[in-house]
């Protein structure tokens, strides 16, 4: 890496504004050495897909309604944000690198290709057993219904979200930020800048994004509130009204309405490029205690978040004050959990140490097909077992769910996603030029998990 900074900063050894500060030789032994992956994303992915299943076993338990502590097991949803700042790090990273550095830019249809191997299979294999084999959810009407839920469409049309994987809208999301990832990277390095005035294009850009999210919401919350019955439209009345939305409802999904966290993770990757390609790094992010003050700060937001939002209900339309405070808590919550696996040593701590443990890296590995299978398991589960909803204890719906998610996680992962990542590994990320000339890639890996490669994050 070392030899990659030299060569990379040799044509701007004349202006003095890009001096890299000298290190002490302990510090400077320590970024030489530290490897250019982050091991503990499996972990946080891990973390991420136990929160959703908790979330969605609380309600159908009926334990989210039925006790205090449902202020805080309502806002378990947390766990998606989680999703949306990993994909914005791990997925932007290598935009960044390029854009900071001499690096190659990444090929834009390889970086397609591989989305497309990590994502579309493993949800294709779900969708169809839950609908052909189980026969546990229904694609709507016709084959129109078939497309619109096998090409991630669902979240643009009123009757999409109610039918096939409820939970896949996250993956629309994800999928259309997919798109849109390589496009702002282009356009955010039209040119070849210094690494000093990029850095202020690349925090301009991701603030203009955040700004473009909280101007959509605050637009589409204070639209009309249009009501469907027996699948027309009877109604339009205020948003004060307390009917189900539907357009407005359908906007929540939308890209733009989660700019703001893909654009914290993008934060997170543009940081860490430009401190990783100076061999330096501030040293409060390398103080021992940092992943705790960090993940008490995460426990803060949830905390205050799960008392912003007074609703215990996990479908409701809020208000647009009320949806600008959950989300940017969200946010919080989750750049907080990520910190300490991005910056510092990762070898450290006992909270590092936890997320790399081989439980939370095993479920990280399976979480996606945990995220995929959970939801409808639970309600497969009931059909088996007579078991009623809102009636049965949480621990013990949520630990069968749990199991049971696994198995079918597990099968997915060695039966079809695993070959497939394999297929991934013959899709060259940087070319062959590029992959000479930079032998010590910076690009972040993450083990086998859902992140295997450096573009690669998690589905949901």
């Amino acid at each position: 890496m070392t030899q990659d900074l030299q060569s990379g900063s040799s044509a701007r050894r004349s202006e003095p504004d890009l001096t890299v500060p000298v290190l002490p030789a302990p510090v400077a032994a320590e970024f030489q050495t530290k490897p250019r992956h982050f091991p503990c994303f499996d972990g946080l992915r891990a973390i991420a897909a136990l929160l959703v299943l908790l979330l969605h076993t609380a309600w159908v338990s009926g334990f989210t309604l039925r006790s205090s502590w449902g202020t805080y097991t309502s806002r378990l949803e947390i766990g998606v944000s989680v999703f949306f700042l990993i994909s914005g790090f791990l997925l932007y990273r290598p935009f960044a690198l390029s854009h900071l550095s001499e690096r190659a830019a990444p090929n834009v249809r390889h970086f397609w290709q591989r989305r497309f191997l990590r994502i579309v299979p493993a949800y294709w294999l779900a969708l169809t057993v839950l609908t052909y084999v189980f026969g546990i959810v229904t694609l709507g009407p016709g084959w129109q219904g078939f497309v619109m839920h096998y090409l991630f469409l669902q979240i643009y049309f009123p009757t999409g979200p109610f039918n096939g994987i409820t939970q896949a809208w996250s993956l629309c999301t994800e999928v259309s930020f997919y798109l849109f990832l390589p496009l702002y990277a282009a356009l955010i390095c039209l040119r070849r800048r210094s690494p000093k005035r990029q850095l202020i294009w690349e925090l301009s850009g991701l603030l203009l994004l955040t700004a473009i999210s909280y101007a959509f919401r605050w637009w589409y919350l204070h639209l009309p509130i249009v009501t469907v019955k027996n699948g027309k439209f009877v109604a339009i009345c205020s948003p004060n009204c307390g009917t189900h939305a539907t357009w407005p409802a359908l906007m929540t999904s939308w890209l733009p309405s989660y700019l703001d966290l893909f654009a914290l993770g993008m934060f997170l990757a543009v940081v860490s490029v430009w401190f990783a390609e100076r061999n330096w790094e501030p040293r409060w992010l390398r103080h021992k205690f940092m992943p705790w003050i960090s993940w008490v700060c995460a426990a803060v937001c949830f905390w205050g978040v799960s008392h912003v939002v007074h609703d215990k209900d996990i479908l409701y339309f809020i208000t647009p004050i009320a949806n600008i405070e959950r989300q940017a808590l969200y946010g919080a919550f989750a750049f907080f959990l990520l910190l300490p696996a991005v910056f510092g040593a990762q070898d450290t701590s006992l909270v590092r140490r936890f997320l790399r443990s081989w439980p939370m890296a095993s479920l990280g590995v399976i979480s996606y097909g945990i995220y995929l299978w959970h939801l409808d398991l639970i309600h497969l589960f009931l059909q088996w077992t007579g078991w009623l909803p809102n009636h049965e204890p949480w621990w013990i719906l949520a630990l069968v769910i749990l199991c049971l998610s696994v198995g079918f996680a597990s099968a997915s992962y060695f039966g079809l996603e695993r070959p497939l990542l394999r297929l991934k590994g013959r899709i060259s990320w940087w070319d062959r030029k590029s992959s000479r000339d930079s032998p010590h890639d910076s690009s972040p890996q993450s083990g086998n998990g859902l992140a295997p490669a450096v573009e690669t994050a998690s589905g949901p």
